[in-house]
């Protein structure tokens, strides 16, 4: 193998497949990144078991085709520092690589090459972990700008820790009607969405998955080419494609919540607000609020709402402001933090809070078809 490559193209391709390098791999290949050169491209490979990314740069002089598994992280920060123009990647007798770019040369020892097989041309590794080539009709074709609204709108809300027995560290996404679904919950609150695909094979399909991968399409798939994303279901993984990037997810084999049965249908009170207007006061009193159990209490009354807030020790804070509300007025409290996390996510300057009473579910709406719930804390009201 030996490649002449536009040093920012590597770098930019190296940066895409980085999050799926194990940083700890048991078996040595799953911390590498395979490098495999043909006719005028470079395709690079990372897999660590919970989620892989193909990335193909093209415009490459390829002098000699072939592969190599080269170290990962020691590529990435190689290729961070240099500064020529170019890089020639060159594979040697011996199980090593050339790495050069202008003065500077530096050699890494491969994991696994094509020189170590004897064959010529791009036979593949036969224990770095490959992923199916993206062939065929995907399920879903959906607008690229909807998918990352989507993943953007419910990433947040998936619980930090491992559930024993739901699989709320992840997100569920759901085809049906040609409507795709995706919904994150903690236990203690759900974010829910909706948007319509463009196309697709339209079957009904359901996987949860880690958000691993859904934060690495979100962070570099706006720069990707195209205006959409084409999704396949592939058994115990869902693939992604937008442009040039391939990514797949590991699907989670836990049960997920009935989303359906948490979201209310409506509510006896029905507050509108402004959100900018409701982050700030929410805000104002979460800095009065108690380390080991932040709490906010809020107050209806007519076209008013108070946002208040105590730490014993160290003062109290409340805050007015007018909404949109017609009623003989409720009370009750919630966790700061996640209501406005909920509302950072929302879509419209105004959002729409429903709720039956003090020690039941209260729903916002944050846009277009996108719902939030959160638990009221109904002990503390």
């Amino acid at each position: 193998m030996k490649i002449l490559i536009d040093r920012l193209a590597f770098r930019n391709a190296l940066a895409r497949v980085e999050m799926a390098i194990d940083r700890k791999p048991t078996n040595p290949v799953h911390g590498g990144v395979l490098v495999e050169a043909a006719n005028d491209h470079v395709v690079l490979l990372t897999n660590d078991v919970d989620m892989a990314v193909r990335y193909q740069v093209d415009f490459v002089q390829v002098d000699q085709p072939g592969w190599a598994v080269l170290p990962g992280r020691e590529l990435v920060d190689i290729v961070k520092d240099l500064e020529s123009d170019t890089i020639t990647l060159t594979l040697l007798d011996g199980g090593q690589v050339e790495v050069r770019s202008g003065d500077d040369l530096c050699t890494l020892v491969t994991l696994e090459s094509s020189a170590d097989t004897g064959r010529e041309g791009t036979s593949h590794s036969e224990s770095f972990p490959l992923v199916p080539a993206l062939d065929g009709e995907p399920a879903i074709t959906m607008d690229k700008g909807d998918f990352l609204v989507s993943v953007n709108s419910t990433r947040f809300a998936t619980a930090r820790m491992q559930d024993s027995r739901f699989a709320t560290e992840g997100i569920l996404m759901e085809l049906a009607d040609s409507v795709v679904t995706m919904v994150g919950t903690d236990g203690r609150r759900l974010a829910c969405i909706r948007r319509p695909t463009t196309g697709g094979s339209g079957k009904k399909a359901r996987a949860v998955l880690l958000p691993k991968v859904l934060d690495q399409i979100y962070r570099f798939g706006q720069d990707e080419e195209g205006e959409s994303i084409s999704i396949w279901f592939l058994d115990n993984m869902v693939g992604f494609r937008m442009g040039n990037l391939e990514s797949f997810g590991r699907v989670l084999n836990k049960e997920f919540p009935n989303y359906s049965n948490v979201i209310p249908q409506g509510g006896k009170h029905v507050v509108r607000a402004h959100r900018e207007s409701f982050s700030k006061k929410l805000r104002l009193a979460s800095h009065l609020t108690q380390e080991s159990a932040a709490v906010v209490r809020i107050a209806f009354s007519a076209n008013n709402m108070e946002v208040a807030s105590e730490n014993e020790g160290r003062g109290r804070a409340s805050a007015n402001f007018e909404v949109d509300y017609v009623g003989e007025g409720l009370k009750t409290a919630f966790n700061p933090a996640y209501i406005l996390e909920g509302l950072k996510a929302a879509h419209s300057d105004q959002i729409e809070l429903q709720i039956d009473d003090a020690v039941r579910p209260a729903k916002f709406l944050l846009g277009d078809d996108y719902s939030y719930v959160v638990m009221p804390l109904s002990a503390l009201v």
